[in-house]
């Protein structure tokens, strides 16, 4: 079995610790609930916003003529739609159940199934998907995993799947280059691609040259400090660091086992291939002729285009992209296929994870009652 503790800070172990009420929502003073009620506003006025400019653009075309009308075929299409997100998923569990064995922990489908959903919920409702790694580290260490193991499964996991997009973007933008005419949407999805890389890239380079990299964040703190954007610069540069170092460490902790990383970046391949193949299953339910790759493509494109939009979810941005690039191909009801695709891959998850907390709360007050009536006996 491989040691218990990997290395991380005093203050990393404190804030770990301190996940569980983190996660939990509190009262909050006047001027937070006036900032986070402003949010909402601004939150669904931009969802509204978008939905109508492509609502009224898409019901104005003129109707294009399906080869068929709606039948097996559609349905067809819409059911391998609705199994991405699920055959996604499961994907993602089996990263977990692959490391829980190879790191010689307890193997659990239920807690790898939880740690997988619950960790994609949390990234959906929180800005720039930061909550999804915190609560997977407090949720496996709340249910008996060790420190080392509880910190490097979320991390070698988020890890893997950042580098398996930028390897399927570039591979797939190398391809099929011409297949978006959207000259700005492709320079900002380039940008996005950068964005992508900086996180994989900083923690080799921390692990290769740790004072390289601290010169680097601390270059990029000094302007952000004088552009207002740093409060305090001290305490950002240590978080940064502390969170690369740990990002180093866990990714040391599991290459001690070269083949579970291969195997968890060729699981976090087919989960982007999942995902990213919602948008040709739901275009062609509406009668769009185009291949797989083009559509997969495009989809590609729409997500690092919105990385970095820092609404829950990139909302608005996501929509307003979809929309722009497969608006390019020759169809009808693009719009109900763009509502299709979002809810799928954003609030299908948001979804699973309630019903989760939900059969959480059942199966806890069910407990109560069987410790209470063994206890009147």
């Amino acid at each position: 079995m491989i040691e218990e503790k990997l290395p991380i800070s005093k203050e990393t172990a404190e804030e770990l610790a301190e996940n569980e009420n983190r996660l939990i929502p509190k009262p909050k003073g006047k001027k937070q609930r006036i900032i986070r009620i402003v949010g909402v506003i601004a939150f669904v006025l931009i969802n509204a916003v978008v939905l109508f400019f492509t609502a009224r653009n898409d019901f104005s075309k003129k109707p294009v003529e399906r080869p068929e009308p709606f039948g097996a075929q559609s349905i067809l299409f819409l059911l391998c739609a609705i199994a991405c997100p699920l055959v996604a998923l499961g994907l993602e569990t089996v990263k977990y159940l692959l490391m829980m064995r190879r790191l010689g922990e307890r193997v659990s489908v239920r807690t790898a199934f939880e740690t997988s959903a619950l960790g994609k919920y949390y990234d959906n409702v929180t800005p720039f998907g930061t909550g999804g790694q915190p609560f997977q580290i407090w949720n496996l260490h709340k249910n008996g995993y060790t420190s080392g193991a509880s910190s490097a499964m979320p991390l070698a996991s988020f890890i893997t799947a950042q580098v398996a997009f930028v390897l399927l973007a570039l591979v797939m933008f190398f391809i099929n280059n011409s297949v978006s005419g959207v000259v700005g949407v492709k320079i900002i999805a380039y940008v996005g691609l950068v964005m992508y890389m900086i996180v994989p890239l900083m923690i080799v380079l921390t692990a290769i040259a740790p004072r390289i990299t601290a010169k680097i964040i601390n270059f990029f703190v000094r302007i952000g400090a004088k552009l207002r954007l740093v409060k305090d610069p001290g305490k950002t540069t240590r978080k940064i660091e502390d969170g690369l170092k740990r990002y180093s460490a866990s990714l040391r902790y599991m290459a001690r086992s070269p083949m579970l990383l291969t195997e968890l970046l060729i699981l976090s391949v087919l989960y982007q291939i999942a995902i990213l193949s919602i948008p040709y299953f739901v275009v062609r339910v509406f009668g769009v002729q185009t291949s797989f790759w083009q559509a997969l493509t495009l989809c590609l494109y729409v997500y690092a285009s919105i990385t970095i939009v820092p609404t829950p979810g990139n909302a608005g941005a996501a929509e307003g992209s979809f929309y722009l690039l497969f608006n390019q191909l020759e169809s009808n009801g693009l719009f109900w296929a763009m509502l299709i695709w979002r809810f799928l891959c954003y609030y299908s998850f948001i979804l699973i994870g309630m019903l989760i907390y939900g059969f959480r709360a059942v199966e806890s007050a069910v407990k109560s009652r069987i410790r209470a009536r063994k206890k009147t006996r």
